[in-house]
């Protein structure tokens, strides 16, 4: 028996296997129904089951072994698998790990057939766990891409509503600095809550930059000449505080 038929004829024991699997993924499979647990599954089965009849030269195997398999149905299957399991709580290894039982699962139901060993099983074993490879590369890939995209976001967000509180700092502090009683100390302090103000602004305005970049929307590079002592000033900013440390600035 052909091994894709062999898939396709106990499809429903070997997602069963996969199911109990995953329940076990805790504590992301929590709570989660049999057919969130099963997702794709059973189109994956498929699309492998139909790697392995399709005929390919022994250069589409070379380049299938390199990670240039051209996009097909299989590579969006396990994407669409990899960005629901990261919806729905599943770490990178969980996710991986359900390939590695499935394909635990496959070989050994298989091997209890008993069948006696021809070289097309032989043939056929090694399209499966190239297609087993092929799908665990490209959910690990729109896995990691998801992830950042979310990191990116997050912190476009967080740059966002920090600037409002420090904003709101620098401007009491500009009130504050009107106060005609202030000693020179106070005035000092001051002064240093808003230069530190408009220095965390400047990290926060780079910060979205960069982000608003590895979301897409490019990042504008101006080229000018620059003073980088006067784009250092930490050490000329503790001295003015804390006088007397040592700290100077060359």
């Amino acid at each position: 028996m052909r091994l894709s038929a062999f898939i396709r004829e106990n499809s429903q024991s070997i997602i069963a296997e996969w199911e109990n699997f995953a329940r076990s993924l805790v504590p992301a499979a929590d709570g989660m129904t049999p057919l969130s647990l099963r997702n794709h599954i059973s189109y994956i089965l498929d699309f492998i089951a139909d790697d392995i009849d399709t005929v390919q030269t022994d250069t589409e195997q070379a380049d299938k072994s390199r990670g240039k398999k051209p996009k097909s149905g299989m590579d969006s299957v396990a994407e669409i698998h990899a960005a629901l399991r990261q919806a729905g709580g599943f770490d990178l290894d969980q996710m991986v790990s359900e390939y590695r039982a499935l394909r635990a699962s496959v070989t050994k139901l298989w091997g209890a057939k008993d069948l006696k060993p021809t070289r097309q099983s032989m043939v056929d074993l090694v399209r499966f766990n190239e297609a087993i490879d092929q799908a665990t590369t490209e959910s690990i890939s729109y896995y990691s891409k998801k992830v950042e995209h979310s990191r990116d976001l997050f912190l476009a967000v967080l740059g966002h509503d920090l600037r409002n509180p420090i904003s709101a700092m620098m401007m009491s502090a500009e009130l504050i600095a009107k106060i005609e009683s202030l000693t020179e100390r106070q005035k000092m302090f001051i002064a240093q809550v808003s230069l530190s103000g408009a220095r965390a602004i400047g990290i926060i305005d780079q910060l979205v930059d960069v982000t608003r970049a590895r979301l897409g929307s490019g990042m504008k590079v101006i080229r000018e000449q620059m003073d980088m002592a006067f784009r250092s000033p930490s050490s000329a900013e503790a001295a003015s505080v804390w006088p007397g440390t040592g700290l100077t600035r060359s």
